[in-house]
């Protein structure tokens, strides 16, 4: 299996559709994924997602959420 910067090759394949290239890594320690789209557009961007399951159905977690990630001007 190919190894890239302690990543681990899991799969591979192309979309049409979008003329986009996608292939599936794996971090060999910590288990996280990273899904790489290689396409010809100019336009670069990335972006990070973590799970966040809630402990209960109460909400905190999702206002929290949002209050740490919209910042604040202090």
């Amino acid at each position: 299996m190919t190894t890239i910067h302690g990543f681990e090759l899991v799969n591979q394949r192309a979309i049409p559709e979008i003329s986009a290239h996608v292939s599936r890594y794996r971090h060999v320690k910590t288990g996280a994924d990273l899904i790489s789209v290689e396409t010809a557009d100019e336009n670069k961007c990335f972006g990070v997602a973590f799970k966040t399951p809630p402990d209960d159905a109460t909400g905190l977690p999702h206002i929290l959420e949002h209050s740490v990630l919209n910042g604040s001007r202090r």
